[in-house]
């Protein structure tokens, strides 16, 4: 009777025990879709171009030189200051040119009297002459000094119109509108001694020259160009130039072009062209580097991304798109140009397409995700 009740409470504590192995283990909540931020592409006109690195050269510079011999009396400008055409830049002591002056016209005078005596005399020749009152011989001697007078005075006034000149040379002048450096002369100095002393120089800042190198491949896009246009060269087919100095924001200056070298350089493998552009705030100075954009094509219409939307992997590059179903899909896509921190996408990409652009580490294809809008700029 004992080993039937113990049998009985050994069975039923085995079904219990069974019973609880065979209960199911409890599940975990299923994750929520991770957040992410989604755009649709900006759309905007732009036209094809090329960045290059440019620098600023003058368009006009003039060096100031002391063209006769003499000591620096006077300096008329303030270093670093804008002059004008015609300015007084500098003056050399004018008292010795000017007695030089002096005795070249005085030698004019007594070369003037020389010549109206021998024309005189000449006069006469000629009457005696015809009346055979001198002898031939005479008649030449005294035709001859006519003619010794008259280029005598040819000489004397050659010598006035240098003494006048090297008189004026003591003025020295700007040639040119610009902004003058330092004097590389002060006052009391002899200059002009054995050669042009060089006084100091003036660079023109209104208008500048802003030179870059392009490949002898890039150059025939811009030959392109001027064959669309129907133009002999690229000089004719006014192409614009932008430029922007490296803390500028985008290329607020705009010229055109309007050089290209002769030749390739075989040592880089490029060509020099030659923007001009007006420079009214004399913002750009020589010997600045500045960032160069040429405008390649009228603008036409592109869809763009921010840059850090593209991926890249060993495939290519790819955008993360949320479809209708809030799921991710990996979209390869060609990209064009750079601008202003988003990507030009030129194959790939739809305008209705949402972009995720934050949250791409949470993001995997075929995953499903969570969007919040975000209005693309």
């Amino acid at each position: 009777m004992r080993h039937r009740t113990w049998a009985c409470a050994a069975g039923f504590v085995f079904a219990v025990l069974l019973a609880g192995c065979q209960r199911a283990a409890p599940q975990m909540p299923t994750p929520p879709p991770p957040p992410v931020t989604v755009a649709s592409p900006a759309r905007l006109d732009l036209a094809d171009y090329r960045d290059y690195t440019g620098r600023v050269e003058p368009v006009e510079t003039e060096e100031v030189r002391a063209r006769v011999k003499g000591f620096l009396s006077k300096i008329h400008f303030q270093e670093g200051a804008e002059v004008q055409k015609g300015d007084l830049l500098y003056e050399i002591d004018p008292r010795t040119f000017q007695a030089d002056l002096d005795k070249a016209k005085a030698q004019v005078a007594q070369a003037k009297t020389h010549q109206q005596l021998a024309i005189g005399e000449a006069e006469r020749a000629i009457g005696l002459r015809a009346s055979r009152a001198i002898s031939e011989e005479q008649y030449q001697q005294i035709i001859a000094a006519r003619s010794t007078a008259d280029s005598a005075l040819q000489q004397a006034n050659a010598s006035l119109e240098n003494a006048k000149l090297e008189l004026e040379f003591t003025k020295i002048r700007a040639k040119i509108d610009g902004r003058i450096s330092r004097t590389l002369v002060t006052h009391g100095n002899l200059v002009g001694f054995n050669q042009p002393t060089l006084l100091t120089n003036i660079v023109r800042l209104d208008q500048v020259y802003i030179y870059f190198e392009e490949t002898e491949r890039g150059l025939d896009d811009f030959d392109k160009l001027a064959r669309a246009k129907k133009v002999a060269n690229i000089v004719e087919a006014q192409i614009p130039v932008l430029a922007g100095l490296a803390w500028e924001k985008g290329h607020p200056h705009q010229g055109l072009l309007d050089f290209r070298d002769n030749k390739i350089d075989p040592g880089t493998g490029t060509i020099q062209l030659r923007a001009v552009m007006p420079n009214p705030q004399r913002t750009l100075i020589p010997g600045q580097f500045v960032r160069v954009r040429v405008a390649l094509g009228a603008p036409k219409p592109r869809l763009l991304v921010p840059e850090q939307a593209l991926q890249r992997d060993p495939n290519g590059k790819y955008l993360l798109i949320v479809k209708d179903d809030n799921m991710v899909e990996r979209r390869a896509v060609t990209t064009g140009l750079l601008h202003e921190g988003q990507v030009v996408i030129d194959s790939g990409l739809h305008a209705q397409d949402r972009v995720i652009i934050n949250g791409l580490q949470r993001a995997r294809p075929g995953a499903t995700v969570a969007p919040r809008s975000e209005v693309a700029s």
